[in-house]
């Protein structure tokens, strides 16, 4: 049985998902929950983390995490497995990057969520796969502006305990949909709205998705 850390206390899951289904917890239920933890990913040698979004092509993940001179990167997933793909998103001033993998991943997606958790809402942050510990059911503190994200105005100020290495890696609302990405500050706690980029994952998946001879002659392959 999996444990859930929330406000320094320890609950058993069972407790927790019996309590989600009620309808009060506004956060996924355990189902919601293993397709959040099989959808993230680490880069590399582990230098940060991602998260499997659109139609499984494309792996989303900070910014500050892509070195300038970076093209390809591997992915590796929670069974071991891996793929490589190669970067054709960098937003270094909202610190978002999309990865486009040479073949489709091995689990589920999740899909980017278009608007921004408002402050009080709760949230799942389930941690990278290659580290011990559980998900933490995190709230939404305010919004407001971080030196490192110049280009948001509304970065989420978050309950969340990260440690270095968890840049990249989502946090998932009710729906399960991706609101933000790890992107750091005290206790790693600050993330990355993700809703700005939601049309370009939609816009990737589509022309993923177009047979090679209709491409635009600009999509990045």
């Amino acid at each position: 049985m999996r444990a859930w850390k929330w406000g320094g206390a320890t609950v058993a899951l069972a407790s927790v998902t019996a309590w989600m289904a009620c309808g009060r917890s506004g956060t996924p239920g355990a189902e919601g929950i293993e397709k959040a933890e099989a959808a993230t990913v680490t880069l590399g040698e582990g230098h940060c983390a991602g998260v499997v979004v659109g139609q499984g092509r494309h792996v989303l993940t900070a910014a500050h995490c892509v070195a300038p001179d970076a093209g390809n990167e591997r992915t590796n997933f929670e069974d071991g497995r891996q793929l490589w793909g190669r970067y054709v998103f960098v937003d270094r001033g909202r610190d978002m990057a999309v990865l486009e993998l040479e073949a489709k991943a091995p689990v589920a997606p999740l899909e980017v969520a278009e608007g921004l958790p408002i402050p009080g809402a709760m949230l799942v942050f389930t941690g990278r796969h290659d580290r011990p510990g559980e998900p933490q059911r995190v709230r939404v503190e305010r919004w407001g502006r971080c030196p490192s994200l110049p280009d948001v105005p509304t970065a989420l100020f978050t309950t969340m305990h990260g440690v270095p290495g968890d840049s990249g890696a989502p946090l998932v609302d009710e729906q399960q949909r991706v609101v933000g990405l790890v992107h750091g500050g005290a206790r790693c706690s600050i993330a990355a709205p993700t809703g700005g980029v939601a049309p370009e994952i939609e816009r990737l998946s589509r022309e993923d998705a177009q047979p090679l001879a209709r491409r635009p002659a600009s999509a990045p392959r």
